[in-house]
């Protein structure tokens, strides 16, 4: 091959890396670094709502729901002194420290430190103040978000199997929603995502039908509550979860038979337009099983998501 080729293939390579990083969406929790100085509870729910903003527009989503991945900032106030008035005012020059890094391994995949001015009224309007330097807007901060991003995405091509090894494990001790949060935790421009795909839909079934009963529980408060059309209607919508061949099938049957004999309503049409798009319904049950997946992992969350051994 010759020399221009190679580099050619090369430039495609990391071109297509790029796109596949900007096209894929990542989360983040949202964690609170130990500060040198304590920082007033408004002013460190702006700095991470500050966060959080920042990393919208570069397909992050950071939130309270538990990741492995986070982000914060720690605080470091290098001058401070009071301006005499009117009003009396307080200015601060801060260091300000990002980091993206993976909690559970105590890695920092991306940093960036920048000093901040602010002036306010009071100390805490002059920190909300200087903390309007986290933005997307900001260059250097779209390159640490670009970073951090890219080294997730590497992190997961580089651990996947180990990932679905934990799912399989999972699932063959009857834990389908912990199976489910690993398959679902893998981002779609991963080389894993079309592995953990294929297991999605299947998991879901599995934790549907082993959760068969409590759905059949719902459905039937439901009808019991309201045995009208607006009841048929809302057991129906817990049945239509309960799979073919599920050990409560033949009892789903059954209470379907009775609201049937006693609501004359062509739910039957109904549901076969609501849902006869299979690749919606796909989708649907995708979104379901994320669901389910988001759940489990939020119960697996600390107490704390204090990066304590941030350094």
């Amino acid at each position: 091959m010759k020399k221009k080729n190679i580099i050619f293939t090369v430039w495609c390579v990391c071109f297509a890396m790029s796109v596949a990083a900007q096209d894929c969406e990542i989360s983040l929790t949202v964690a609170r670094a130990t500060q040198k100085e304590v920082l007033p509870s408004q002013v460190q729910e702006i700095l991470g709502n500050r966060l959080s903003t920042a990393v919208a527009g570069q397909g992050v989503i950071a939130n309270s729901n538990f990741t492995p991945f986070f982000i914060t900032a720690k605080v470091n106030t290098l001058y401070k002194e009071t301006l005499p008035g009117p009003p009396v005012s307080t200015a601060l020059t801060t260091q300000l420290t990002l980091y993206i890094g993976d909690a559970i391994g105590q890695k920092v995949f991306s940093t960036l430190s920048m000093d901040v001015k602010g002036v306010g009224t009071n100390i805490n309007r002059a920190y909300i103040n200087a903390f309007r330097a986290i933005n997307g807007n900001n260059m250097k901060v779209q390159e640490f978000i670009r970073e951090g991003k890219e080294k997730i995405i590497s992190w997961y091509n580089s651990n996947y199997k180990q990932i679905l090894a934990k799912a399989q494990k999972s699932a063959s001790m009857h834990e389908y929603d912990a199976a489910l949060y690993y398959v679902t935790s893998i981002p779609e421009c991963c080389v894993g995502y079309t592995d953990a795909s294929k297991l999605i839909e299947s998991y879901y079934a599995k934790y549907v039908n082993y959760n068969c009963q409590l759905i059949l529980q719902y459905a039937r408060a439901e009808w019991a509550k309201s045995p009208d059309a607006e009841g048929a209607s809302k057991a129906f919508d817990w049945l239509v979860y309960i799979e073919p061949g599920s050990s409560c099938e033949g009892e789903a049957k059954a209470l379907y038979n009775e609201i049937k004999t006693k609501v004359t309503s062509d739910w039957n049409f109904e549901n076969r337009e609501k849902y006869k798009d299979d690749i919606e319904l796909k989708k649907q049950r995708i979104e379901a099983a994320r669901a389910v997946g988001v759940a489990f992992g939020n119960g697996q969350q600390p107490v704390t998501t204090n990066i304590t051994w941030l350094h």
